[in-house]
């Protein structure tokens, strides 16, 4: 090529690559092509797992409603944002905490979060005792993040059993 001559336009690409969380732990970056329906993802998820496409939905971070097909995949789409693939349906919770335990039924992208609030206030637990409480899998001990959806720590169950438990404390912190 010339110093003259013009250099060739970069073609704009026709796929993007979108965070997903399809497990606890698990975030693969799936491809997909501009301009597909934004549910293209829980097809390749289906596919991948072995599983009909109508047993999962597409929740994107910070909404509260699933996806749809009428959702496109085009320029300005927040791709940068986590999806997250749950199985259909709600999860019955159990807690335990001292000598009592407490279910309820949460929609899959409910956060450890907001299970753990629901949680001190069924348990009736101090507020000054509060933020020293985590939830762990029940007898386990380590701390879930309040971030994760519990549809990612159950996985395909549809029961999931958990411990409100003190901190670690250590030089006066919780964590």
């Amino acid at each position: 090529m010339f110093a003259s001559e013009p250099k060739p336009k970069a073609h704009p690409s026709t796929k993007i690559k979108i965070p997903v969380r399809t497990a606890h732990a698990e975030e693969p970056l799936i491809e997909v092509e501009i301009g597909s329906p934004a549910t293209v993802i829980v097809d390749i998820v289906a596919a991948e797992r072995g599983c009909r496409v109508e047993e999962l939905i597409l929740i994107r971070d910070g909404e509260d409603q699933p996806l749809t097909a009428a959702i496109l995949i085009e320029e300005g789409y927040p791709h940068k944002r986590r999806h997250h693939v749950h199985h259909v349906g709600e999860i019955a919770v159990t807690i335990y905490y001292q000598a009592g335990q407490h279910t309820h039924r949460f929609l899959r992208r409910t956060t450890i979060e907001d299970v753990l609030s629901w949680a001190i206030v069924t348990f009736h637990v101090d507020p000054t005792m509060a933020s020293e409480l985590e939830l762990v899998r029940h007898g386990n001990k380590e701390e879930l993040p309040g971030a994760e959806h519990i549809g990612h720590v159950a996985g395909v169950q549809c029961e999931l059993a958990l411990d409100l438990v003190r901190g670690d404390i250590a030089n006066g912190f919780v964590g």
